[in-house]
């Protein structure tokens, strides 16, 4: 979006696309989205204010996992570290003639950035509820009902 907005206002655009994605609930951000592009329409800027609404379920996901979550969803930073670390050793060879062989060196290069990753906040318990299916909702779980209790009603 920022970049679809002359500079002069891009501080004021970063400071409050900050307060969208950190809000606390769905809700709130949706508030914090509608007076980010009610703002934007007023400076004349209609097509970054689109921007706002053109990816918005996309944007919110992350309230559908842990709060505890939050922090690692909310950045490209591991995926850019790791991109970085490849491409750092990767110019060194400059190119490889056997294309089995640049994968082999990039999948090597993975693997041994990946050994130096914190783990998730929350461990392997919330990450376990995630896998298992069960159902977040502003980053709080929302338990479902025992199997008996569904066939009874």
């Amino acid at each position: 979006m920022v970049d679809k907005l002359p500079k002069r206002l891009w501080p004021e655009a970063r400071r409050r696309l900050r307060e969208v994605w950190s809000a606390p609930t769905r809700a709130a951000c949706e508030v914090r989205r509608d007076e980010t592009a009610h703002w934007l329409h007023e400076q004349g800027q209609d097509p970054a204010a689109e921007t706002l609404y053109r990816d918005w379920d996309d944007f919110t996901t992350f309230y559908d996992f842990p709060a505890e979550h939050w922090i690692h969803l909310r950045t490209s930073n591991a995926i850019e570290s790791v991109f970085a670390g490849v491409r750092l050793r990767t110019n060194v060879a400059k190119r490889a003639r056997v294309r089995e062989n640049a994968l082999y060196l990039v999948f090597k290069i993975v693997e041994r950035l990946g050994q130096h990753w914190r783990t998730l906040n929350g461990g392997a318990t919330l990450m376990a509820l995630v896998l298992g299916g069960e159902r977040f909702v502003d980053g709080i779980l929302v338990r479902r009902p025992p199997a008996e209790e569904v066939q009874a009603a």
